[in-house]
């Protein structure tokens, strides 16, 4: 079992292995340009124009598509993250928590959606609020889904995720106790939308002022919103503000309410404590003062 050796969840238990990536990407960025150019090209032809690279890993490349630009393309080396972070578009289109969705192929792993260039300013108290805001959308998306979209994913729920034990977690009962807080709170029909990426630069502004999340490959409907949660308050501890961990963990609680979910400050504190337990994370950063 691998774990998580810095940041946010520095300690926790991964579900991906070492290794895991049989085919990375180039790293070189004139080579990734190169071949997102390519892939335009033959994928797009209707979008054709310069291209960018903004980053190029093994994982996943970006790449800025227009000149000045007009959309973002994104390549993934693995089929698997490509198609979880398609389904992300599907699964959080009414919420419209991410960028427009212009296209995507499925040969190539590529998905093309609208550029957003302004970072959100996160020092604001407000802005932030914001995000914890967005963030809880996220994890209450399946309330609001239509049948057509809800059923398909009933594999995923949190009743059903109660049946069996994940093998990359550390503390098996930890875990149950964890699910059982969050079925209580959210519904037997809840599906456990999170790990989300939350870097600052992933933050961004809308024309209208509206905040929206520019990267969801890590998105997984098995892990639960609480490592988000956990995320924020070392986000917002990293920032500056003040008291972060306790002040995070109220506005949680506040904009959970507004959508019906009936989490006491009590029980999300027990949940967290249980996913910390079960995944061997080594830091609440202060959700638990």
């Amino acid at each position: 079992m691998s774990t998580i050796t810095a940041g946010p969840l520095a300690g926790a238990a991964r579900p991906r292995p070492d290794g895991w990536l049989t085919e990375p990407l180039t790293e070189d960025q004139t080579a990734a340009t190169a071949q997102a150019s390519a892939i335009l090209q033959r994928h797009y032809p209707e979008v054709a124009a310069p291209v960018r690279c903004l980053t190029a890993r093994y994982r996943s490349a970006v790449f800025t598509v227009g000149n000045p630009p007009q959309a973002v393309l994104k390549r993934h080396a693995d089929t698997a993250a490509y198609l979880g972070e398609r389904l992300a578009y599907d699964l959080l289109a009414a919420d419209q928590v991410l960028p427009g969705l212009q296209a995507s192929c499925d040969r190539s792993r590529t998905l093309l959606v609208d550029y957003l260039p302004d970072t959100a300013d996160l020092t604001d108290r407000d802005t932030f609020d914001d995000l914890i805001a967005l963030v809880a959308r996220v994890h209450t998306a399946s309330a609001r889904w239509p049948r057509s979209l809800g059923e398909p994913m009933t594999p995923w729920r949190i009743d059903a995720a109660l049946l069996a034990d994940p093998a990359w977690v550390d503390d098996a009962q930890a875990w149950r106790d964890m699910l059982r807080l969050v079925n209580a709170a959210h519904g037997p029909a809840h599906l456990p939308l999170g790990n989300l990426d939350l870097h600052r630069d992933h933050v961004r502004c809308r024309d209208d002022g509206r905040l929206a999340l520019v990267d969801v490959e890590t998105l997984r409907p098995d892990v639960t919103g609480l490592p988000d949660v956990v995320t924020l308050a070392y986000l917002a501890g990293e920032i500056g503000h003040t008291r972060p961990g306790p002040w995070v963990r109220a506005r949680y609680l506040r904009h959970l309410h507004h959508t019906g979910v009936t989490w006491t400050d009590r029980d999300l504190l027990t949940a967290l404590t249980c996913f910390a337990t079960a995944t061997g994370l080594e830091s609440l950063h202060g959700l638990d003062r």
